[in-house]
C-alpha cells in the first residue's frame, strides 16, 4: 500500500507595484505642500494672534498633526481607494480658503499646484503604474 502525500501550495504572491515617475513627483508635490502646511500651521504658535493661547495651540498642533497624516498618507497608502479620496482634502481646503477669504494668493495658487498633485498620484495609483 502506498500513501500519496500532498502539500498546500502556497497561494502565490506577487511583487508589489512601483509607481512610476508621475506618481512620485505626485508624491513629492503633496508632500512640499503639506510640509508648508504644517509649518504655517506651527507658526502661528510664534506669531501676534488675536486668539487666545490656548486656541493657538490647538491651530498650531492640529495643523501639524493635519500635515503629519498626510504625508504619511501619500507615502504610505496611496494605492488604497479611501488614501486616493482623502488626499483632494488639501486642494478642497485652500479653494474653501479663497471662497471664504478671497485670498487668490497664496491659497488659490497653492490649491492648483495641490491639485496637479493629487492628480497625478491618484491619476498612476488607479493605473498602478
Amino acid at each position: 500500500m502506498t500513501t500519496t502525500t500532498t502539500t498546500a501550495s502556497a497561494a502565490p504572491t506577487s511583487a508589489p507595484i512601483r509607481l512610476g515617475a508621475r506618481a512620485r513627483t505626485g508624491q513629492i508635490v503633496l508632500t512640499v505642500l503639506f510640509v508648508l502646511c504644517g509649518m504655517i500651521a506651527l507658526s502661528t504658535a510664534f506669531a501676534p494672534d488675536p486668539f487666545e493661547r490656548e486656541a493657538v495651540v490647538l491651530i498650531a498642533s492640529f495643523g501639524v498633526l493635519a500635515a503629519a497624516l498626510g504625508v504619511a498618507a501619500v507615502w504610505g497608502a496611496i494605492r488604497s481607494r479611501t488614501i486616493q479620496v482623502a488626499v483632494w482634502a488639501l486642494p478642497l481646503f485652500l479653494i474653501s480658503h479663497v471662497a471664504a477669504l478671497g485670498t487668490w494668493v497664496p491659497d488659490a495658487v497653492l490649491a492648483l499646484v495641490a491639485g496637479i498633485g493629487c492628480a497625478l498620484v491618484v491619476g498612476a495609483g488607479r493605473r498602478g503604474a
